[in-house]
């Protein structure tokens, strides 16, 4: 699954600098940050994405603690400090060369976005007690996959606000990001996972930087999850000959694709954190439920979900080992739970139960009958009001349950987003409808182009208010709306005259006195 967290400026990147880049360890004080990555046994961050060449970095390059601070503590250039040394050096003034290290305006107030990949239990298993060579075949994949991941959402998922009115327009297909790769969980237990910190500094269309418009892009962030959990399950299955099965960890929610023939046990044994916050989940449930006597809809569900996490969170551990010694304590404690013979062959359990499995696997998919059902459950799920976001996440679930495994037919996640269908915008007056037409087909894993679904980004700017009309004006206006009247039906007939009493007559005018 994928997780994402927005990531603040200032002082949040010393948590990544201190403790991410370490393998969730602390790192001493004093220590660098190369040699606390090798005391640690953990491989060092790494850059990645297409935006790199803009900044002049290279893909794979090792992310050094000064290019941290500046990119995701201030939002400058990944090498300001280079930058500003330069300009000062050839005469600038202090203020010119502080602006040449800047990617656009200044940061509010995110500096990144914190993604993290992190596979199912089964495959943590697999990855923690297989031989060496199905070990580094894994973390080969979850890099690859991940990767793929990345570009879909430099592709379709950036924009960027642009002029006084912030009017939402594409960006060009590319990021900054930093990725870190962690081998265990706050218990010590197996839990391969990669943090790819993404930068808010994109590009605009007239090459200039601006700031990820962070909503659009986390709006797509469960479709982007299901990708990686789709993806990463095929490739598995493909190049180790596995199938998935579904189970159930939780009632009355989705079920969790997890390899076949791998023991419930040691999915249930690594998964440590997640048994304490189910746990604490169900506590916090009952007590909402007896005190307000509601359901439990999804939303409440997901906030107690949080907080279930955030109250059962282990404290960091000081240090953080090595592999390999990770790997002996993960098989001593394996062992003890299943014996030496299953985790001997616990890659040969899993092609078995695959060979079984793979003789029932649908490899067509009627999309008809798969949008029906897709459209359905969204609906149930939504209440009705839901957005392609979600059609195209269900959409990579039912592929994912229903292949069970084998490669995805190409472009079927999308089937089902092809046609034009009606959004819900923000302002009724202003309705929005996606322009098939003007969709191109981008990414093999993607499909359709999902830029018209944003529909705030082609809305025009605000019309300046209309001056408030006088008294005078809305009288005049009403006369010349009012509808003609006929004359015999509406107008009253003439009173009757009444008699008018006789004007008083002058008194004949006295004469003058002579």
């Amino acid at each position: 699954m994928m997780t994402c967290k927005q990531v603040s400026k200032g002082s949040a990147y010393k948590y990544y600098g201190r403790q991410v880049v370490v393998g969730d360890g602390r790192r001493p004080r004093g220590k660098s940050l190369e040699e606390a990555q090798a005391e640690a046994g953990v491989p060092p961050g790494v850059w990645m994405g297409r935006a790199l060449p803009a900044v002049g970095l290279e893909a794979g390059a090792r992310v050094t603690e000064e290019q941290m601070r500046n990119l995701f503590g201030e939002g400058l250039h990944p090498d300001a400090d280079r930058i500003v040394a330069g300009r000062l050096a050839a005469g600038d003034s202090p203020a010119a060369a502080a602006r040449a290290a800047r990617l656009g305006y200044r940061v509010q107030k995110w500096s990144g976005n914190d993604l993290v990949f992190r596979p199912p239990g089964s495959v943590q298993a697999l990855w923690a007690l297989g031989p060496p060579p199905v070990r580094q075949l894994i973390e080969d994949l979850q890099t690859r996959v991940t990767g793929e991941v990345l570009a879909t959402a430099e592709t379709d998922l950036l924009w960027v606000r642009v002029g006084a009115d912030s009017l939402v327009q594409r960006a060009h297909p590319g990021v900054i990001a930093a990725r870190f790769r962690h081998y265990e969980n706050r218990d010590g237990m197996p839990l391969l996972h990669d943090h790819v910190v993404l930068s808010v500094k994109v590009r605009r269309q007239d090459d200039e930087w601006g700031t990820l418009h962070t909503r659009s892009f986390l709006e797509y962030a469960v479709a982007l999850s299901e990708l990686y959990n789709q993806r990463l399950m095929e490739e598995i299955c493909r190049a180790l000959d596995l199938a998935t099965v579904p189970r159930y960890p939780t009632a009355g929610q989705r079920p969790v694709m997890e390899l076949a023939g791998i023991p419930e046990q040691l999915i249930d044994w690594a998964a440590t954190r997640n048994k304490a916050t189910m746990q604490r989940l169900k506590e916090l449930a009952d007590q909402y439920q007896k005190g307000t006597r509601q359901p439990l809809t999804t939303k409440i569900r997901q906030r107690l979900m949080a907080r279930a996490s955030h109250e059962t969170r282990p404290p960091k551990m000081k240090t953080s080992r090595p592999l390999p010694a990770l790997r002996a304590r993960w098989r001593d404690g394996a062992v003890a739970l299943v014996g030496q013979e299953v985790v001997d062959n616990l890659l040969r359990l899993a092609r078995l139960a695959a060979a079984a499995i793979r003789t029932t696997i649908r490899t067509a998919v009627d999309v008809a009958a798969a949008a029906l059902e897709i459209t359905a459950i969204v609906s149930v799920h939504h209440g009705g009001r839901f957005r392609h976001r979600h059609l195209l996440a269900e959409a990579r679930r039912y592929l994912t349950r229903t292949l069970q495994g084998h490669p995805t037919p190409h472009r079927h996640d999308h089937h089902r987003g092809r046609h034009p269908r009606p959004l819900h915008p923000r302002r009724p007056t202003e309705p929005r409808q996606a322009d098939a037409a003007r969709v191109p087909d981008l990414h093999p894993g993607l499909g359709t182009h999902i830029a018209p679904q944003f529909d705030h980004a082609r809305r025009p700017p605000n019309p300046p208010p209309r001056p408030r009309p006088s008294r005078t004006a809305l009288a005049r206006a009403e006369t010349q709306q009012k509808p003609p009247v006929r004359q015999q039906e509406h107008t009253p007939q003439a009173a009757p005259q009444q008699p008018q009493p006789p004007a008083p007559s002058k008194a004949p005018a006295r004469p003058s006195p002579s």
